[in-house]
């Protein structure tokens, strides 16, 4: 038994309109369902963001708060650190993404520094200091 190979076409012919009909069918089909699908995912997103974006501002408040229980010195050199841990990165050639990924923690630290609140400078008597530049922060 022998079965016969299909007739190629030149490229110069047309196809026959009923090839046609079914070809645009097929892709209206495909692009209605895409769109579905589409859609579908985009309201599930939408649904989603207010939580997330509110679950990511109450762990970067909590984190923000536990680094500024944290001495001074010791956030300086955790942020020193990260960003030596980028600069190695960088120049060992690694991708963009990981650099970042390395110096971030030094950008929260930085943050974290500057978000701290600023506590007047009270004696052991409880007066307040006077204010003549030589706060050593």
């Amino acid at each position: 038994m022998r079965i016969a190979k299909p007739k190629r076409r030149s490229r110069g012919t047309p196809a026959p309109a009923r090839d046609r009909r079914k070809r645009l069918a097929g892709v209206v089909r495909r692009v209605s369902v895409a769109a579905r699908k589409a859609r579908t995912g985009a309201t599930i997103v939408i649904v989603h963001v207010p939580g997330t974006i509110h679950a990511t501002w109450a762990g970067a408040l909590g984190t923000t708060s536990a680094l500024q229980t944290l001495p001074d010195p010791t956030l300086r050199l955790l942020a020193a650190g990260s960003v030596g841990l980028g600069a190695g990165f960088f120049l060992a050639g690694a991708p963009r993404l990981v650099v970042a990924a390395g110096v971030a923690p030094a950008l929260i630290l930085g943050a974290a520094i500057i978000a701290r609140p600023i506590e007047p400078d009270v004696r052991a008597d409880g007066a307040e200091r006077p204010k003549h530049g030589t706060n050593r922060g």
